[in-house]
């Protein structure tokens, strides 16, 4: 699944290079293969650093969306199940400054939002433009996943 606004799908087309450096290396991976990669951050090309998760998945209230300035999100579940949710940026208001450290600005929940379950193998790709909050719990059950957040320079 690919989520962004009409005016996003024409990227510039070294970020649309980066987008699809990822998802060829990913694809080229079992998903035994991608289990067996260390947790933590891996640089693939560059403008592309796979960050490699482990974490149990969370109730809706408890999150804070997010945005970012300087990159592209693909999420990417190697193995799990989590809902993910995404509203236009400006639909809610921020809870923290943007930190140019972390590249990140953490905003409270919108009043409208859409969502998409990630299951195995499954991605969804998150412009700057798109608030997005992932983790989220499915049937009421907290689970642990296995996931890939690719984060792709836009510069």
């Amino acid at each position: 699944m690919e989520f962004g606004l009409g005016k996003e799908y024409k990227r510039d087309p070294k970020v649309q290079a980066r987008i699809k450096t990822a998802i060829d290396w990913l694809e080229g991976k079992t998903t035994e293969e991608l289990l067996n990669e260390p947790i933590g951050n891996k640089v693939i090309a560059d403008g592309v650093e796979l960050r490699f998760q482990s974490y149990d998945t969370r109730e809706y209230a408890t999150m804070n969306y997010e945005t970012h300035r300087e990159h592209i999100d693909i999420h990417y579940m190697i193995q799990g199940a989590e809902w993910v949710r995404w509203a236009d940026a400006g639909t809610a208001e921020p809870v923290a400054d943007y930190d140019p450290e972390i590249e990140i600005q953490f905003f409270g929940h919108p009043k409208r939002h859409s969502k998409a379950l990630l299951t195995d193998r499954h991605y969804a790709i998150f412009d700057p433009c798109d608030l997005h909050a992932a983790h989220g719990i499915v049937d009421g059950k907290v689970s642990h996943n296995r996931k890939l957040c690719v984060k792709i320079d836009v510069n």
